[in-house]
């Protein structure tokens, strides 16, 4: 076993890499949009990237704004950090606005390396030198933004293999497996989201974990169309590729039309997907490409109610988790595993990375088959999240009584797997990203349009448990509002996954008696009643 194998002081992101450079140099890493790099020719772009960072002010424990779409500069500059110490700090390509503003200032982030298409929603979010240092990188779609200056110092960041290093050039310190990696963004269910202070053997061992489960070895090409901001992606394939020295097809973004298409011209035999996206292939008609490909397994989150007629159509078995970027995983099935299992099956429990309670309100413990929070204990030091950053409160409160509380219901069954059943707090998901509705609420506030705003899930019709639409409940400022501008604002100021698909004008909410909002009744009327709402998606105005 892989993960029996490594010692917990070697689990760190440069020792794995390194290992893997030293095993295979010649064997196959990346492939992106037709270009291929093997693992020797991106060890020479990392080791470049790091030099050059380091040499250039950035050091061990710097936090750095990682603002980039998927891309080899993504995976250069990740590997390039974990190598000098610093700490990444991913950025989803379509934050903007207020959501972008609390991403950077709430992570202290003093230097960035910012994809030149998005300097302008920087400025706009942070304005100037707020951010001390800035490496700019350059792509043909961010060429109208070349002359916008966020820092004193910004320069362009050209990667290149070229390693020049003088003789007498200060060594760069390596990493311990205690030192944070990572500050990963994950969803406040009761207010802003919050960065997880994640250390570098939390997703190496993470990695490990998934490469043992799903039986990845050197010979598979581990395909993602998911955004290298998110665990997912990188944790579960770029990572875990490294960890055997398997193969990386990276795709931009998800595209029903060209997913199987980049399948099969990569020769990917494992993907990642979200349960939204596998809904989305299977109602598209099969293609040539779909019954070419070589998939030998599918990682699925959450995991469909007829895995086996998955199976059956795209010929792939597939493979779910339990966990978040707080935590390695929970539960973790293996390819083709689960399928007779309840609903909400998410894999049989990780008791060797883990303690797992299901607790009551009290926090006292249920027994086998009763529904309560899921709560968890690290078995091994820094496997885990290290609290969230700048927010000792909410983590001594995730934290209490010395188990880390996830807020989501679940139960154990009698086969010792564990099954999901929703989330206890005030969050939705959606397009595979958690959403915290407090954090919507106030930055739709900002649209002049509204007085008050109260959001709420309800089921998409993509037909997962685990997949939310979101629907919003509009006081609005004048008689006569607009649905249109309203969505308009979504538009300018929200990413596409926290953007609402329906809309209500009410004149009041239920409220309790000391006049806050009664979500309950909102959420049982909107899931009652979506044929009286605007339906954006369907440009629907009634």
């Amino acid at each position: 076993m892989l993960l029996e194998a490594s010692p917990l002081e070697k689990r760190t992101i440069p020792n794995l890499w390194a290992a893997a450079v030293e095993k295979d140099p010649d064997a196959s890493f990346l492939l992106f949009d037709g270009d291929e790099w093997s693992y020797g020719e991106a060890d020479r772009f990392v080791a470049a990237t790091a030099r050059r960072l380091y040499d250039e002010g950035l050091a061990p424990g710097s936090h750095v704004a990682v603002f980039l779409d998927n891309g080899p500069e993504y995976v250069w500059t990740l590997l390039a950090l974990a190598r000098i110490g610093a700490v990444a700090v991913p950025i989803h390509g379509e934050a903007q606005g207020p959501l972008l503003r609390h991403f950077l200032l709430s992570s202290d982030c003093r230097s960035a390396i910012i994809a030149d298409g998005y300097l302008g929603r920087v400025s706009e979010a942070i304005g100037a030198e707020v951010i001390e240092r800035v490496w700019v990188v350059t792509t043909e779609a961010g060429a109208d933004q070349a002359g916008l200056a966020i820092s004193a110092h910004q320069t362009a960041l050209t990667f290149t293999d070229s390693i020049a290093v003088d003789a007498g050039a200060e060594p760069i310190p390596e990493p311990r497996f205690s030192d944070t990696a990572l500050l990963m963004f994950t969803s406040g269910t009761s207010g802003p989201s919050k960065a997880a202070i994640v250390a570098q053997a939390h997703p190496m061992t993470a990695a490990l974990a998934m490469a043992d489960a799903a039986g990845i070895s050197a010979a598979d090409r581990m395909h993602t169309c998911l955004p290298l901001s998110h665990a997912n992606a990188m944790w579960f394939t770029v990572y875990t590729a490294i960890t055997v020295g398997a193969s990386v097809a990276l795709s931009r973004r998800f595209s029903v039309s060209g997913f199987w298409r980049d399948v099969v011209a990569t020769g990917s035999t494992q993907t990642s997907l979200l349960g939204s996206m596998l809904q989305l292939l299977w109602k598209r008609e099969p293609d040539a490409d779909e019954q070419n490909a070589r998939l030998q397994s599918m990682f699925v989150v959450p995991f469909p109610t007829n895995a086996q007629s998955y199976e059956d159509r795209f010929g792939a078995k597939l493979m779910t988790i339990y966990g978040m970027s707080e935590w390695t995983p929970v539960s973790l099935s293996r390819p083709g595993e689960g399928y007779d299992k309840p609903t909400g099956m998410a894999g049989p429990l990780r008791w060797d990375l883990n303690d797992i309670a299901i607790l009551d309100d009290d926090d006292l413990p249920l027994p086998t088959g009763r529904i309560g929070e899921i709560a968890v204990r690290r078995k091994q030091p820094f496997t885990s999240f290290q609290g969230y950053y700048g927010r000792d409160a909410e983590t001594l409160g995730d934290w209490r009584n010395l188990w880390f509380h996830t807020g989501d219901h679940g139960y154990i069954g009698e086969d010792d797997y564990l099954y999901f059943v929703g989330r206890k707090s005030d969050s939705l998901r959606r397009r595979g990203e958690n959403v915290s509705a407090g954090e919507l609420e106030d930055i739709l506030l900002e649209c002049p349009l509204i007085a008050e705003v109260a959001a709420v899930a309800v089921p998409s019709d993509l037909g997962e448990i685990s997949e939310d639409d979101i629907a919003v409940f509009v006081i609005p400022t004048a008689t006569e509002a607009d649905p249109a501008a309203i969505r308009q604002f979504a538009v300018d100021h929200l990413p596409r996954y926290m953007r609402p698909r329906y809309l209500k004008f009410v004149d009041d909410f239920p409220r309790t008696g000391n006049a806050k909002v009664r979500k309950q009744p909102l959420r049982e009327e909107a899931k009652a009643a979506l044929a009286d709402f605007h339906d954006f998606d369907r440009e629907q105005v009634r």
